[in-house]
């Protein structure tokens, strides 16, 4: 048994065939490209991306001549394609970062004030999620707004174009604005105040479900075999979740990439007292994850080290030798703005601390630890709500930099492992698959099955009371720092309307 799992992130389309035990077998990529027509758009072209997806596809059907797959899975970054009556995509699609509908967010937020749209939905609102695009689009692209039938994810798209269906699943509906993530249903007080109607979304499958089978043109055009089923899928960060063994109970999972996102299980809702936290709905029902999107993480890693022209390979020796606290160098890592647990946008990044005896190690270092400190302060939320993880399962590209793994088991107090498999979401792509076929036992057990550790970093519970006393001075500069960066953000802006 074999499964051929699709995957689409932000700078690359991959197909990957893994196995029935959860090998991957291999994989191949394809570029993606993100359109910014204006400043703050993100958009993909679905019919470039589909050409993208038929040649990873064929890639792999080449390196296993004559192979057949159980299943196909499909997972994609979060965006939105605008369907009309006869299924064609009226424009490309709005990724999941792009970030026009500044104002339509600001309309929503007089209708529905922080405290009670983050009740309805589980997230704070933000001119990321679909809802305020939606009122763009109304806006700014009448015609195409009246033409408007059906809304679906980047990943629906691709299942649609190999089975001719039209569907949908919960992650979708959890970051459209929309839904009501503890009902379990889209939230008609919303979509009566905004003017949406509920008809443009498909009732959601769960990721398990066979949304279809490959059509016979897609069968012809791909080289797969006609009737193959095509699994629902998710987006990809929830998938990756997943994939690194989010199910397994006292366990955090960090996908650790360009950003860091952190989610734990829980089999009730939380009480999200503070609103720092995320809540998306879970594969079991009544189950949800809890965590949340940090900031900038590996990205400001990378432009460290392209400032510095050095890298994390090159002195990780150094790295590792240096103390907790880099020597009194504090890095505030988040060049683009601060999600969670902080959520202030305007908040970007800041050095302090800095002398002349500072070195290129001291830098990388200092944002490595700038980047598990916010985590630290996540983690204390969970607790907070009783969510208190035993272990932190780290998968991404970041999960491959063991010093960052022992800084952030240092920090944690937590054991922290590193799968075997990092690239959580193609194999939590074909575990939906296999729990997909295979009724007779849950994703839970599959994933335990699958799921190996290639690496575990125990905690230095000396270096454990350091970095709590370093998680009070990067709090403090944290909010020391957010009025002036606010200030300095309406500045701008009001310079950007004069221009």
């Amino acid at each position: 048994m074999n499964f051929l799992v699709i995957d689409v992130g932000t700078s690359a389309c991959r197909a990957a065939v893994v196995s029935g035990k959860g090998e991957i077998l291999s994989q191949s990529r394809c570029p993606v490209r993100i359109d910014q027509p204006r400043p703050s758009f993100a958009e993909i072209d679905t019919d470039r991306l589909w050409l993208a997806v038929q040649k990873v596809i064929g890639s792999e059907i080449d390196k296993h001549p004559g192979i057949t797959f159980a299943a196909i899975g499909v997972s994609a970054m979060l965006g939105y394609v605008f369907l009309d009556k006869a299924g064609r995509s009226l424009m490309p699609a709005i990724t999941y970062a792009d970030n026009r509908a500044t104002a339509e967010i600001e309309k929503i937020r007089q209708l529905f004030p922080e405290e009670k749209f983050l009740a309805i939905t589980g997230r704070r609102s933000s001119p990321l999620l679909l809802a305020p695009k939606i009122k763009w689009l109304v806006k700014h692209r009448p015609d195409a707004a009246k033409k408007l039938d059906c809304i679906i994810g980047l990943k629906d798209d691709i299942i649609r174009r190999l089975s001719d269906n039209i569907q949908t699943d919960l992650a979708h509906l959890d970051y459209s604005g929309l839904y009501n993530i503890y009902k379990g249903k889209l939230e008609s007080d919303l979509l009566v105040a905004l003017n949406i109607k509920p008809s443009l979304f498909p009732a959601p499958a769960p990721a398990t479900a066979i949304a279809g089978s490959v059509s016979v043109a897609a069968a012809a055009k791909l080289g797969l075999i006609h009737g193959t089923p095509v699994i629902a899928g998710s987006s990809d960060g929830t998938t990756a979740m997943y994939g690194a063994g989010v199910l397994d109970e006292g366990t955090a999972v960090l996908v650790s990439g360009t950003t860091d996102v952190l989610m734990i299980y829980s089999g009730s809702a939380p009480r999200n007292a503070n609103r720092a936290l995320c809540v998306n709905s879970g594969m079991v029902p009544g189950s949800y994850l809890v965590g949340g999107p940090l900031g900038l993480s590996g990205g400001t890693l990378q432009y460290f080290e392209q400032l510095l022209q050095t890298s994390v390979a090159r002195l990780e020796e150094k790295i590792d030798a240096l103390p907790p606290g880099s020597n009194g160098l504090l890095v505030l890592p988040g060049l683009t703005g601060e999600r969670a647990p902080y959520w202030k946008e305007y908040l970007t990044g800041a050095i302090t601390g800095l002398t002349p005896d500072h070195k290129s190690q001291h830098f990388l270092r200092a944002v490595m630890e700038g980047c598990v400190l916010r985590m630290l302060r996540l983690l204390d939320i969970l607790s907070q709500d009783r969510l208190q993880p035993k272990a932190l399962n780290v998968v991404g590209g970041g999960a491959n930099i063991d010093v960052w793994n022992r800084i952030r088991s240092d920090a944690s107090g937590l054991e922290v492992r590193k799968l075997a498999v990092t690239e959580a979401t193609s194999l939590g792509t074909a575990l939906f698959c296999k729990a997909g076929l295979d009724k007779s036992r849950s994703l839970k057990e599959i994933a335990r099955e699958w799921l190996k550790v290639d690496k575990r970093f125990s905690p230095d519970h000396k270096h454990t009371r350091i970095y709590r006393e370093l998680a009070r001075r990067f709090e403090a500069q944290i909010q020391s720092n957010s009025d002036v960066y606010q200030a300095e953000a309406k500045i701008l802006k009001k310079k950007a309307k004069t221009y």
